[in-house]
């Protein structure tokens, strides 16, 4: 059973104020940014699109907004095959790339314009590193989306609203990410005084 908002702020209290503030912030502003640094009006609209087929939450969560703030952000894996570009270069390559072969294959002028059907056709083609031309003779097609795809990821997953939508009651503060010492560790496995339990 999801948590709603009232049992979610029933957890905070167990939180440090620094995380308090975090979390309300993410729960009030949900990632939207008042305007993208990296992508134009065009890349957000298609990178909306491709989204949400995706990852189809209602939270109302603005996974555009969030991946214009973390595309060059150290988030997840920071490895990458030999002749990648870097992130932000692979995002802005990667939806010229899709609407390369939207027009190829589809003979439409944007991603936005197929049926849902067609995009998930697409997207699987995408995936599955199908696409050939243009700028995949350059980047791969698969990993530009498992970076997109894992990058929205991050986002959506960090946002309260999906956490209350799984159950999640939050990070485990203070219990779980403290220091503790040796002689500390069988009381807390024991739940004696002093260790305080939800």
């Amino acid at each position: 059973m999801a948590l709603d908002r009232k049992d979610f702020e029933g957890f905070m209290e167990n939180w440090d104020e620094r995380t308090r503030r975090i979390i309300t912030g993410r729960m009030d502003g949900r990632f939207a940014r008042e305007r993208l640094e990296r992508f134009t009006p065009d890349e957000a609209g298609l990178l909306m699109a491709i989204l949400k087929r995706l990852i189809p939450g209602d939270e109302g969560i603005d996974l555009v907004g969030f991946l214009d703030w973390a595309v060059d952000r150290p988030l997840g894996r920071g490895d990458r095959p030999e002749g990648a570009p870097e992130d932000a270069i692979l995002f802005k390559e990667g939806l010229k790339g899709v609407e390369e072969s939207v027009k190829a294959g589809y003979g439409k002028g944007s991603f936005t314009e197929l049926t849902p059907g067609e995009q998930d056709g697409f997207l699987t083609e995408l995936q599955e590193g199908r696409l050939e031309g243009g700028i995949w003779d350059g980047i791969s097609p698969s990993y530009f989306f498992i970076k997109l795809l894992t990058r929205a990821l991050i986002g959506y997953c960090s946002h309260p609203l999906v956490w209350m939508r799984m159950g999640f009651p939050g990070p485990s503060y203070p219990e779980g990410y403290v220091w503790i010492t040796h002689e500390e560790l069988p009381a807390r496995r024991q739940h004696k005084p002093g260790w305080k339990t939800l």
